[in-house]
């Protein structure tokens, strides 16, 4: 209801705080398009959340704050060195796991797969997401 009479006659600026709290995964989604809807229409929005994948899908810029102090603001590709952050390779070989961070995972693929005959087992590519580098910025172990 908040929502509804904060978008009635097409706000210029929107706040909002925590808006998707108790939503189920269906309604979020929706108010994600509705966010969305809003954002191409002209609509800037100042939202506060905890909720990290929304952060990422909604937002051009993220702001990370952490005893009331802002640590970084950047863009969701960007923050906290994302960009820059090594890719995770794991695999499974002989019955071991393994692991690999790289900054070129494609040719580190392409080489083990010239290395092992056949099918490379539990193959997993992986880069951080927008928790482990929220986590790494406030200090806490990813």
């Amino acid at each position: 209801m908040d929502v509804a009479l904060g978008i009635l006659g097409n706000p210029e600026l929107l706040f909002l705080d925590e808006p998707t709290t108790g939503f189920d995964p269906e309604a979020r989604r929706a108010f994600w398009d509705l966010i969305r809807q809003l954002k191409n229409d002209g609509t800037t929005i100042l939202m506060t959340t905890h909720y990290l994948d929304e952060a990422e899908a909604l937002a051009d810029r993220l702001a990370v704050m952490t005893n009331g102090k802002i640590l970084e603001v950047s863009t969701p590709a960007l923050l906290g060195g994302r960009a820059r952050a090594k890719a995770r390779v794991s695999w499974s070989e002989n019955g071991k796991s393994n692991l690999e961070l790289t900054d070129s995972p494609t040719q580190f693929v392409n080489q083990l797969s010239s290395r092992i005959d056949g099918e490379i087992q539990d193959l997993s590519v992986t880069r951080p997401n927008l928790e482990d580098i929220y986590l790494e910025m406030i200090g806490e172990k990813v």
